[in-house]
């Protein structure tokens, strides 16, 4: 077999390939049996749902009002499991360099406890209106929730 019918066998074997892994389950049905999410499982025989935690914060915007350019600001957004189950926070990111999440909590937090997040924002090089996201990722649903920062940033030109 010389390279060319090599190359014509493998891509006529990549064409059945291809087509056969993309034809649907041999009933035709699609049911939310396939899909295996955790967070949103019930229990079958019963119709209830498990018990989940619920992340709720006592404000989720603040506003830091006029800063001067060049100044750091830190603040806190303090929240409460209002769930039946032990919440977890995965992750806490940023929208910009400039804002970080110092501290969050890295254990479960109990249904009916509390605890906090802080934020440092570095107004250095930011001058103007300032608007940064915070984004909380815990076990929750929805598992992603928005925080937001404003500030006024005076520099020398204003």
């Amino acid at each position: 077999m010389d390279s060319f019918q090599a190359s014509l066998t493998l891509i006529a074997l990549g064409f059945l390939l291809l087509t056969n892994a993309c034809q649907s389950p041999s009933s035709g049905e699609v049911t939310t049996s396939l899909v295996h999410i955790e967070a949103s499982a019930q229990d079958q025989a019963s119709g209830n749902t498990r018990p989940m935690p619920a992340i709720t914060f006592i404000d989720t915007l603040l506003d830091l009002g006029i800063i001067a350019e060049g100044n750091t600001q830190e603040m806190t957004f303090p929240f409460y499991n209002t769930g039946k189950a032990p919440l977890v926070l995965a992750d806490v990111s940023t929208s910009c360099g400039c804002t970080v999440a110092n501290d969050w909590p890295k254990t479960a937090i109990a249904p009916g406890q509390g605890s906090e997040i802080t934020v440092r924002f570095d107004s250095q090089g930011r001058p103007g209106e300032n608007r940064k996201e915070i984004f909380v990722v815990s076990n929750a649903t929805p598992s992603t929730t928005t925080l937001v920062m404003t500030a006024d940033v005076i520099g020398p030109s204003r």
